[in-house]
């Protein structure tokens, strides 16, 4: 049997290879807080878009495939066979702590609310029983989105019908029926001062990736690249 020929490669070529890799640092993390939850924070002004800027770390979530032992098809053999695959049950996301608390006061309300605890009633009164909430009130998708740097760049070029736009692709992670599921201790110091962080671990029942290809814009009548981008909806191909 022929053995595999290895390829030539040249400098510019493996350059253009290695340097073409991800960043771990680029990505967008939307936590939509139920509605019902919203409506027992006791934040008038809490800015939901900048809790999720303040996510300093995240991680892409895994799986596993379960697998039985097969030995009767080959003599002396053992198989493994796929029977089900196994989802991560949580993700970690860590922020940043602003200077009001209202990241952890977003979280302490939402687990609050899932504990059947409002404003009305509090965890003082030694004697209170509380009724957990319905998960459909307090469970909903959060969303993370893995990009490049060079995501919002656009190539232009002109063909035969128009001008023709392609963007990067991304990675979009839908953590279906997601809650938060603990709030880990923080600690502080009068040592030395550094930023305070909150880590927090959120439940879901599986996630779904979605790989979007190029995002193509076609417009065989105008040349601008504006035009095409604001008047026509980008295409899935």
């Amino acid at each position: 049997m022929a053995g595999v020929r290895p390829e030539k490669l040249t400098v510019s070529n493996i350059k253009s290879r290695l340097l073409n890799v991800a960043q771990s640092s680029l990505y967008r993390l939307t936590i939509p807080v139920p509605q019902a939850v919203r409506n027992t924070i006791p934040l008038d002004n809490l800015d939901y878009d900048n809790i999720n800027l303040l996510c300093s770390e995240a991680t892409l979530p895994g799986s596993s495939l379960t697998t039985h032992d097969v030995t009767n098809d080959y003599h002396g053999v053992t198989e493994k066979m796929a029977y089900r695959r196994m989802y991560d049950e949580t993700v970690g996301l860590t922020f940043y702590v602003d200077r009001n608390y209202k990241v952890i006061q977003m979280i302490e309300g939402w687990m609050d609310y899932i504990t059947g605890i409002d404003n009305k009633r509090t965890y003082k009164d030694p004697y209170a029983s509380y009724r957990m909430s319905y998960p459909t009130t307090y469970k909903n998708n959060i969303f993370l989105t893995k990009f490049e740097k060079d995501h919002f760049k656009r190539d232009f070029s002109t063909t035969r019908g128009g001008t023709k736009s392609t963007s990067r692709s991304v990675l979009d992670y839908t953590f279906v029926q997601a809650f938060p599921l603990s709030l880990t201790a923080i600690p502080v110091s009068y040592e030395d001062s550094q930023v305070l962080k909150c880590s927090v671990s959120f439940n879901f029942i599986r996630y779904v990736m979605e790989r979007k290809k190029s995002l193509v814009f076609e417009e065989g009548i105008s040349n601008s690249p504006r035009d095409i981008i604001v008047n026509r909806q980008p295409e899935l191909v």
